[in-house]
């Protein structure tokens, strides 16, 4: 893992590379467009087969956005940013299942990936491929449906970088 990107990947239910430029940085572009990159560079990853650690993948299809994934995404990222925390458990305790529970959204299997630092999408999801845990969130292809959130502290670095990740019941 590499120092300038602390990443965590958690997965609850049952539990393309990067662009050489970075046309989704934070503050240049519209938070809608971030995210809308982000989506794009974690369909292209999961359009090939990838290892991630020791565990290899098989090609899997692409995500779906879900508008309630992205709530839960957006909500969990404001709130790291707003409280300067950085962890799965929100600071009222809850876990990605519930936080999803409380966006609508029905789950039998949750996951989600979370970063600190990175300032735009190909750099934070070049990070997560390249973490074993978050790679193996990315290419499961149990997941149909993705949301992604972000959210920035008021110093440079301090974007929190949320992706849920959620199979429908």
């Amino acid at each position: 893992m590499k120092s300038w990107l602390p990443c965590l990947a958690v997965l609850v239910g049952i539990g393309a590379g990067p662009q050489a430029s970075a046309d989704a940085v934070v503050g240049r572009a519209s938070s809608s467009h971030i995210r809308a990159r982000v989506v794009e560079l974690v369909n292209e990853a999961r359009s090939h087969a990838r290892r991630c650690g020791r565990e290899k993948f098989p090609a899997a299809p692409p995500l779906n956005v879900s508008r309630k994934l992205n709530d839960a995404a957006a909500e969990h990222a404001r709130d790291m940013a707003k409280r300067k925390y950085f962890e799965h458990r929100g600071s009222d305790g809850s876990q990605p299942r519930d936080r999803v529970a409380r966006a609508g959204y029905a789950s039998r299997l949750t996951g989600e990936n979370i970063a600190l630092g990175p300032e735009s999408a190909e750099e934070v999801v070049a990070g997560w491929l390249d973490s074993p845990g978050h790679c193996a969130n990315i290419m499961d292809a149990r997941f149909r449906d993705i949301g992604v959130g972000l959210s920035s502290g008021p110093k440079r670095g301090q974007t929190y970088w949320v992706q849920t990740f959620g199979s429908p019941r």
